[in-house]
């Protein structure tokens, strides 16, 4: 990404966060002294303005002055830092510088700096430890030495990271220059805390908070996720597909073994009784044909005219045979 086109984006990252988060109020007191500035930069580095400010405000109100302070044991510092991360070594930082400071001048001011050209003034602080840190060397020279400097911590690094700025092996001072010369002066601060909101709210350590960024639709990263989401659930569907159906449930089951309904039996060719449990005389045997039944009449019926007193002829052996096949069928 060219100089140009990061500055470009850089205005745009500018112009989507001020639609989220609200501009800070001015710090009381306006410009800070150079001691400040470094006690701030300390209280600062990887936490929020919130969180420095109220630092501050507790060693300017709990103690009588910063040579109270040097002489104070880590512990009575480290109660001015509570809420801080690693509040041990900003306390033995802080007092360090303190003591240092004392141990050269006899005093507690480094006023004097603000009227000499910068770059002779962060000479002079090179002798101080503290002010080995990149981070607190760039918060001086925006808060007291009137320069343009943009602190980076290892919060705004991720997010600018995050956001295809830099690599994430580009070392601080590398990535602070190219701030600096990407984001106006007239913007720094400004830029700085809206970039530190982030850091805090949705771009936060381990896994960011994509979906609630205000920069989803321009972060490399935010898009990345979306991709890996979308590429999650259209697996998700197609090994859904894939899955065999499941096995049908207990209801189910029970109906499918159910034993069919038994058949109605045929209907029986038994002829009606009559009172006596004997067949109705002329009554035909019902679901015969009647075909069948006309060719029984006939062979039953006897050859001729019988006379007084004579007994009816006996069933002929085709008559018989016809009956047997009958009861046979039914």
């Amino acid at each position: 990404m060219a100089t140009q086109s990061k500055a470009q984006f850089l205005n745009d990252v500018y112009t989507h966060l001020k639609k989220r988060y609200k501009p800070k109020p001015e710090r009381g007191g306006g410009r800070l002294t150079v001691l400040e500035a470094v006690i701030y930069g300390v209280c600062h580095e990887n936490t929020t303005r919130e969180q420095a400010n109220q630092a501050l405000s507790r060693f300017k109100d709990g103690f009588f002055d910063w040579n109270e302070v040097r002489v104070s044991s880590l512990r009575e510092i480290q109660g001015a830092l509570a809420g801080l991360s690693e509040t041990e070594g900003r306390a033995h930082r802080i007092r360090r510088f303190l003591r240092q400071l004392f141990d050269r001048t006899y005093a507690f001011t480094l006023e004097a700096l603000t009227k000499k050209p910068l770059k002779d003034a962060l000479k002079a602080l090179e002798e101080y430890e503290v002010l080995a840190s990149d981070y607190v060397a760039a918060t001086v020279i925006q808060q007291s030495l009137g320069g343009h400097a943009i602190p980076v911590d290892d919060d705004t690094r991720r997010v600018l990271v995050r956001l295809g700025i830099t690599a994430p092996d580009t070392d601080i001072p590398t990535l602070r220059a190219m701030l600096e010369r990407a984001v106006s002066k007239n913007r720094g601060v400004e830029f700085l805390d809206l970039i530190e909101d982030l850091a805090h709210d949705t771009c936060v350590a381990g896994e960011p908070d994509c979906p609630r960024c205000e920069l989803g639709k321009i972060c490399p990263t935010a898009r990345l996720q979306q991709d890996d989401e979308s590429a999650t659930e259209t697996h998700r569907e197609e090994a859904q597909a894939r899955k065999p159906h499941a096995p049908k449930g207990p209801k189910e089951a029970k109906v499918a073994s159910a034993k069919p309904a038994k058949e109605a039996p045929p209907p029986s060719f038994r002829s009606p009784k009559g009172k006596h449990g004997d067949a109705k005389e002329g009554s035909p045997a019902p679901g015969l044909a009647p075909p069948m039944r006309a060719g029984l009449d006939r062979r039953a019926a006897p050859a001729g005219p019988a006379g007084p007193g004579s007994r009816p002829p006996a069933p002929s052996s085709d008559t018989a045979l016809d009956l047997a096949a009958v009861a046979a069928a039914c």
